[in-house]
């Protein structure tokens, strides 16, 4: 498990707020390594040449795949069987900060976020 992962686990362990937006989950490290162990790595793509560990998901069924370099990308299409992924975060900490920006704005005047 990337080091970002194990810090955010030793701190809080999960992220649910199913009410901002359509939601966003960050899933415990049990809920990560039981889709591991279901589903595997994910194919981040020809040009990434790796695969990724799904660590979440949108509340419309998009997972968050966490990359080896620590970059969090975000499935197009609920499916990870053939997965079209772009990157939203550079790292971990970056995702929640978009996050953060998200819950603050939805807060504000329940606005939408982009993630």
């Amino acid at each position: 498990m990337p080091a970002d992962l194990v810090t955010l686990y030793d701190s809080i362990g999960d992220i649910t707020w199913a009410d901002v937006d359509s939601g966003y989950f960050l899933y415990p490290a049990s809920g990560v390594l039981l889709r591991l162990q279901e589903y595997g790595l994910v194919d981040l793509g020809a040009d990434q040449k790796s695969d990724g560990l799904v660590i979440g998901s949108n509340g419309g069924g998009l997972s968050y795949v966490l990359g080896p370099d620590g970059a969090v990308h975000r499935a197009r299409a609920a499916s990870l069987d053939e997965p079209e992924l772009d990157k939203v975060a550079d790292d971990l900490w970056h995702l929640l900060e978009l996050w953060e920006r998200s819950l603050r704005r939805f807060v504000a005047n329940g606005g939408r976020g982009s993630m």
